[in-house]
């Protein structure tokens, strides 16, 4: 039976509950992080890390005490291991909420979490056979603050464009924050490559801080810029993807009637396999 690691003790995922009076189930005030491992350990280590950390800082929760960066790594593996992944790839997910008492106004910012984890089928990042057919959601925006930064459990907008694809046969959608510029797609940062120069929003645009979208940015051989994307760019750009932990690069073959090549999302799976799953 899988097993999950929850405040100090591993036990059966089975056994795990939440209170009525949890204030992640009440008002959603939590977040998440997820993280590929590859062959018993996470990758990305210190990213992940530093990013749990500021998320901390911007939602003022105080740390627990097994937040430490050795020992929550080896905890990692330890729940790896008892769930008999450790010799394959698999996806974890650490969530952390307030849990104190109080209504909207928290008593206390002590903060409980939770890991959980589960098996990869591909060992390394593959590219996807066939491009993702993508729109534009325009029903809801996102807002341009520090708070969309961060991996919330806030992610209605999320929920209603993947039904917004679903019931449209989209692969994704690509969202848009109060100034009409493309910000991310639900599963991820997007990325356009336009005359030559790939291409990424600004955190003050308000995406999600990804981790992979970090790895690109410091990868000096790539010189991408960041800059507001607008749905003219989207159009014109010669290549499309988006990016995330778990599968590293994903192409987008068409929005609407608009068709993109998948060249540089080749090579960029291909760095990410080389450089990061050893």
């Amino acid at each position: 039976m899988d097993k999950i690691y929850y405040n100090g003790n591993f036990i059966a995922k089975n056994k795990f509950f939440l209170s009525v009076e949890n204030r992640g189930f009440r008002y959603g005030d939590s977040f998440f992080e997820t993280i590929r491992c590859h062959n018993g350990k996470p990758v990305f280590w210190e990213e992940h890390y530093f990013r749990i950390a500021g998320s901390f800082c911007v939602l003022k929760m105080d740390p627990p005490f097994e937040f430490d960066i050795e020992k929550l790594n080896l905890i990692i593996q330890d729940l790896l291991v008892r769930n008999n992944v450790q010799h394959s790839s698999s996806r974890v997910r650490i969530t952390f909420f307030r849990s104190s008492e109080g209504y909207y106004f928290p008593q206390k910012n002590n903060v409980h979490f939770v890991i959980e984890s589960e098996k990869i089928i591909e060992e390394e990042y593959v590219i996807n056979q066939s491009g993702l057919n993508t729109t534009i959601y325009k029903e809801n925006i996102l807002a341009k603050n520090h708070l969309s930064n961060i991996k919330s459990n806030n992610r209605l907008i999320n929920i209603m464009a993947s039904i917004y694809a679903k019931e449209n046969c989209f692969d994704d959608c690509f969202l848009i924050n109060t100034d009409q510029n493309i910000v991310e797609s639900i599963s991820g940062n997007i990325f356009i490559l336009l005359d030559g120069v790939i291409q990424t929003p600004p955190l003050s645009d308000g995406c999600i801080n990804g981790v992979i979208r970090s790895t690109f940015l410091k990868e000096k051989s790539l010189n991408i810029l960041e800059k507001s994307i607008s749905i003219l760019d989207l159009f014109n750009a010669q290549e499309v993807f988006v990016t995330n932990v778990v599968v590293g690069v994903k192409w987008v073959g068409s929005i609407r009637s608009s068709i993109y090549k998948q060249d540089t999302s080749i090579r960029l799976i291909d760095l990410l396999n080389k450089k990061h799953l050893v």
